[in-house]
């Protein structure tokens, strides 16, 4: 039962990750890397909280969260996919963007509105989510010609053009399922794990590690999920890692980002000596 439990706020802890890392590996599927998803999910935390506590609902927040990530995921959408700009350093604008744009939305004054509470039925609609979606997407990507159309245009997009596939459409269309997405996991991030509030720095780097995920669950939607809530069990273990191995209370709120860097490497590695193991890359 203490492992259930355990098991369980694993998975209510997990659930922005999990969002927001699946979101992103639609985005690497269609051939392009959004590195402002951390960004996106603090923004869209600030207007969710801001927007419920003037409406005095966390549904209208919520669905203002996910428009604020789909806000910017459009200007990525524009000058990546439409400007051809470097996705790196727009992703990486984005990212600083949001995390400004967030503090701006707060400072109005409305950094405390209603939250979702644990077991309510729009919570456990959240979470579920979580547990469908990875299923959703195995499904649309390898059993759906859009699927298909997708996992061509990320693989190679000169071949892809050639054969008249809807490139940059396609791409529009996952970038902003994307940023829906980081805008949902920032609200849920507000309205849930901090009981209705925002603050500075909410998102804690969560978007990075939500893009490590991507990596580590070889951008597949189940392993995806796998790996964000791998993730998200080293989050709520904490405590318990620096009672057990008696590390500094410094160490031990990065300990999730070293596991992921340290995961991350060990990837690399085997991939570099076994070619055959790389995934498709984003151009």
């Amino acid at each position: 039962m203490v492992l259930a439990d355990f098991m369980a706020t694993a998975l209510i802890w997990g659930v922005p990750i999990i969002l927001a890392a699946l979101g992103e590996m639609l985005v690497e599927r269609s051939g392009r890397v959004n590195l402002g998803v951390d960004g996106m999910m603090a923004f869209s935390a600030a207007v969710s909280v801001a927007v419920a506590s003037i409406t005095g609902s966390p549904i209208p927040g919520l669905i203002a969260g996910g428009l604020a990530g789909l806000a910017l995921s459009t200007i990525y959408t524009i000058t990546v996919v439409g400007l051809k700009l470097d996705q790196i350093v727009v992703g990486l604008i984005i990212a600083l963007t949001g995390l400004g744009l967030a503090d701006l939305v707060a400072s109005t004054g409305h950094k405390i509105g209603p939250y979702i509470p644990y077991g309510s039925m729009l919570h456990n609609i959240l979470v579920a989510m979580t547990v469908i979606l990875p299923i959703a997407l195995w499904i649309i990507l390898y059993r759906t010609p859009y699927g298909v159309e997708l996992r061509a245009i990320g693989y190679d997009e000169s071949i892809a053009r050639e054969r008249g596939l809807r490139v940059d459409l396609v791409r529009a269309i996952t970038i902003s399922t994307g940023g829906l997405m980081a805008g949902v996991a920032g609200a849920y991030m507000a309205f849930v794990l901090y009981n209705g509030r925002y603050f500075s720095g909410i998102t804690g780097g969560w978007g990075w590690l939500a893009i490590g995920s991507v990596i580590l669950g070889y951008w597949h939607p189940v392993g995806v999920a796998l790996a964000a809530y791998a993730v998200s069990l080293l989050i709520v273990t904490r405590p318990l890692i620096a009672s057990e191995l008696g590390l500094p209370p410094t160490i031990v709120p990065i300990t999730p980002y070293i596991a992921v860097v340290i995961a991350l490497t060990i990837v690399s590695i085997v991939t570099r000596r076994k070619p055959s193991l790389i995934p498709p890359k984003p151009l």
